[in-house]
Order: structure tokens, then C-alpha cells, then sequence
């Protein structure tokens, strides 16, 4: 078992500021969530498991002395779920939320309301608790992270989005590219609405974590040289904490070196997908649609 470790990324103090991540009881969401209490802010471990939140905040303070962690549950395949996470959170502004907690399911599971699991838990479920969070969010003139992926590349937004489609790879890619795509639509509307929210998105390159994302096509060929290249959770995480923090933000972040595989963080391109003429707006109409949640920033 790797040891635990701040990062090396310097953040600016966050004193003051309150932070959520999901699935933070482990990998990028665990070492995101770490950073960011080094740097003061105070954190909120959102999970769906107990004793692992227990455990992580544990470590964060062992790490942190006198950092300010607390955990809640929620089960973001469950739209009764989040929307019960919301309002607990949402009584006081939130200053940051980063959409991390991902999986990546079997192709024929389905969540509690019958959607494909995988996107789900991946993204339905980021797009409800953003939307339900959206007050705390104007209130603390916030910055959403959306995780997005290196396979986003595969991704597709079109007829039978989040229905099971029996492939675990389709839909997982699926789902990160929606992530982006989330991402980039509310920045555009928040900017229309002058919320004062700000949305990014960020992948972490190819990282030792519970999911070990396969390489995208480009680079499918150089696995080998890859595999050897694998970075921490802990190097995962600098472009989530640079898309969290940059005073300055792009639209996309990742590692600069190795095909967006390791490396110092940075501006990353964005996957083709997330690039389609009117490809946000169809989205977000999608996301209305499926989950009965609406959105108006």
C-alpha cells in the first residue's frame, strides 16, 4: 500500500473556503481531498460507505492536524439519495465541488432508478447533486470540477444515452465525455446568467487508483511504455487541484507529458466529442429529461 502524501502541487490558502468531493474515500477523490484541507479548507468527504469515510477523513487529519473534515453519506446512483445530500450540504455555500466518485460497472447493471449504473453513479448522478447544491453554489461563488477521462476520447452523447449498452468500456467513456461536456455548458449558462459559478473539468492521466482507465486509441499502441508509467493517485490529483484552484482557468486539465498519460499538470485538450456544434445544449436537455431534475442556473 502506497503511504499517504500532500501533494506537491502549492495551493493558495483556502482558509475560509468549503470544499465537497465526492467519492473521497479513495484514490483521486482521497488525494484531491487531502490537498485541499492542507491548504485549509474546510472539506466535506461525500461517500457512500461509512467506515471508508471514516478511515479517510482519519488519515486527512493524521496528515492535516486541526484540518476541518467531516463525512456524508450518499449514493450517487440514487436520485432520492442525492437530493437528500443536497439539502443537508446546501444549508451553508459551498466554495468548490468536484464531481470525482466514478465507477466503472458491469454493462447490464442498472442503478436504483433503472439507469445504466456506470453513467449513473458517473454522471446523472454529478449532474443532480450540482444542480441541487445550485444555491450553496451562488452563495459561495463556487468552482465545479467535473472528472473527466483519457477515454472521453471514445466517448459518445446520442439516442440511448444512460441505458445499459452492454459494453462496460462504452458507457464508461460515455460518461466522462458527458462530464466534460456538463462542464463546459454550465460554465457558458453561468456565465449568461452572471452566477458568478465557474465550471472545469480535469482527468488525471493514467493513475494507480481502483480504476485503471485502459489507454485511448492514440496510445493504445505505446501500453507497454505506459504501464511503466503509471502515476500515484496522489500525481493523479495535481490536475484536479490546479482546476480547483487556478486563479486563471481553462476549460481542461490533465499531465503534460507521456500522451496526457503522467506529467506536471496543465491545460489538456479537449476530446472531440466535447467539441460537437451543439453538443452541451443537447446534453443538458438529455440530463433534464432522464432524471426529472431541473437546472436553470
Amino acid at each position: 500500500m502506497v503511504p499517504d502524501r500532500l501533494p506537491r502541487l502549492r495551493l493558495a490558502d483556502l482558509t475560509g473556503r468549503r470544499a465537497v468531493v465526492t467519492g473521497a474515500s479513495s484514490g483521486i477523490g482521497f488525494a484531491t481531498a487531502l490537498g485541499l484541507a492542507a491548504a485549509g479548507s474546510t472539506v466535506v468527504l461525500a461517500v457512500r460507505d461509512q467506515s471508508r469515510g471514516a478511515s479517510a477523513a482519519a488519515r486527512i487529519q493524521a496528515l492535516c492536524p486541526g484540518a476541518t473534515v467531516s463525512v456524508e453519506l450518499v449514493e450517487l446512483g440514487s436520485l432520492v439519495s442525492v437530493a437528500a445530500f443536497a439539502r443537508r450540504v446546501g444549508e451553508a455555500p459551498v466554495h468548490l465541488l468536484v464531481n470525482n466518485a466514478g465507477i466503472n460497472a458491469g454493462p447490464d447493471e442498472r442503478s436504483a432508478d433503472g439507469f445504466d449504473l456506470t453513467v449513473a453513479v458517473n454522471y446523472l448522478g454529478a449532474w443532480a447533486l450540482t444542480a441541487g447544491l445550485w444555491p450553496a453554489l451562488v452563495a459561495g461563488k463556487a468552482r465545479v470540477v467535473n472528472l473527466g477521462s483519457l477515454v472521453a476520447v471514445r466517448g459518445r452523447i446520442g439516442t440511448g444515452f444512460g441505458t445499459p449498452t452492454g459494453s462496460t468500456s462504452r458507457s464508461y467513456a460515455d460518461s466522462k465525455l458527458a462530464q466534460i461536456v456538463f462542464a463546459g455548458e454550465l460554465r457558458r449558462r453561468s456565465t449568461a446568467a452572471d452566477a458568478g459559478v465557474h465550471a472545469v473539468a480535469a482527468h488525471p492521466g493514467w493513475s494507480q487508483t481502483r480504476i485503471v482507465d485502459p489507454p485511448p486509441p492514440a496510445v493504445g499502441e505505446r501500453a507497454g511504455e505506459l504501464i511503466g508509467a503509471l502515476q500515484s493517485a496522489s500525481d493523479g490529483a495535481q490536475p484536479v487541484l490546479l482546476a480547483a484552484t487556478d486563479p486563471r482557468p481553462s476549460a481542461y486539465y490533465g499531465p503534460s507529458r507521456r500522451w496526457g498519460a503522467a506529467g506536471p499538470a496543465g491545460p489538456a485538450k479537449l476530446p472531440p466529442g466535447a467539441l460537437v456544434p451543439g453538443v452541451g445544449p443537447r446534453l443538458w436537455e438529455m440530463s433534464t429529461e432522464l432524471t426529472g431534475v431541473p437546472f436553470e442556473p
